[in-house]
């Protein structure tokens, strides 16, 4: 009898535990409840289908965000490339500028005031108008600032009315600042203050685009009929050399500081080789001496222009003449 009692506690025990071991086996939610393990996987995975869905969404839309930000800043970058590249065109500031303004009335002279600047040596040369100066320069186009030192000049008495080389040496001490316009042929360079006061206006000079070897296409608009008529120029030493398709010619040039592109031919000589008369020889040292301005057409096309504005000889870039 006392066996029997200790065993139905224990089978009563043993029944309960499998009792509350199958809700192990059964899922929480409703999804799948009657399905036990199962139940669970089939949830689970919905849920993980769900979730990768979502996460593909939000990756959609962050990439879509991170393409538009990455479009903004290349943008930028290019925007700032582009400005590097037309002040890096001008060599960063370099070569022959005219000065226009200064202190806010026009830059006069006996000769024509310029500025030549020299990246290479953080240079600059020049005229005030009446003597030569030269003196140091830094510069930097990120942030568009700038600033002289020991500017000298020569000591030749000057004009006392109307001449504005004091104004100029000022006006180089006051400046912190500048911008470049390249949207003018000329291109303007403008110098400002701390306050932000523009106290000099220059414009680009540059008639490096001459330099080379130049055949002789065309005179007063008509194409040479002769073979071999060429042009070399050297702008630095303001030197010219050439061949009429007979003779050698050689002479110099000069640029006016004043005027845009202004170019004149002197002291030219030449061979006396007995030639064909042509007339093509006569037609082009006259079209040399009529020639007041040199255009640059593109960067193998040149042409001079007369006075009365008509093109007088046209050029293309070829290879050095040989004598």
């Amino acid at each position: 009898m006392i066996r029997n009692k200790i065993i139905l506690p224990a089978a009563m025990l043993l029944s309960a535990a499998m009792m509350s071991s199958c809700s192990i086996f059964k899922p929480s939610g409703s999804d799948g409840s009657d399905k036990g393990v199962q139940g669970w996987y089939e949830t689970g995975k919905k849920d993980a289908e769900t979730a990768e869905k979502v996460t593909e969404a939000e990756a959609k839309k962050n990439e879509k965000k991170v393409k538009t930000e990455a479009e903004k800043a290349m943008a930028k970058v290019d925007e700032k490339l582009k400005e590097i590249a037309d002040v890096q065109a001008l060599g960063a500031i370099s070569g022959d500028w005219a000065i226009e303004e200064v202190l806010g009335k026009p830059a006069v002279g006996e000769t024509a005031p310029f500025i030549k600047f020299v990246p290479a040596e953080n240079r600059l040369y020049g005229n005030n108008g009446c003597n030569t100066m030269s003196g140091e320069y830094k510069s930097s186009y990120v942030d568009k600032t700038i600033s002289f030192g020991n500017i000298a000049t020569t000591m030749k008495l000057c004009a006392k009315t109307g001449i504005t080389d004091i104004e100029i040496g000022q006006a180089l001490e006051l400046t912190k600042k500048y911008t470049i316009d390249t949207s003018t042929p000329d291109h303007q360079l403008r110098f400002y203050d701390a306050a932000g006061n523009e106290v000099m206006r220059l414009m680009h000079r540059d008639f490096h685009f001459l330099d080379g070897t130049w055949a002789v296409e065309k005179i007063d608009g008509e194409k040479v009929g002769v073979d071999g008529m060429k042009l070399a120029l050297d702008v630095d030493e303001k030197r010219m050399h050439g061949n009429t398709g007979c003779n050698i010619i050689n002479g110099d040039f000069e640029t006016d500081m004043d005027t845009a592109n202004s170019i004149s031919f002197s002291g030219i000589a030449m061979t006396r080789m007995a030639c064909p008369d042509s007339g093509w020889e006569t037609r082009m040292m006259m079209a040399l001496e009529e020639a007041v301005t040199a255009k640059k057409i593109s960067d193998d096309t040149v042409e001079f222009i007369g006075s009365n504005g008509k093109q007088v000889m046209l050029l293309k870039r070829t290879t050095p003449i040989e004598e």
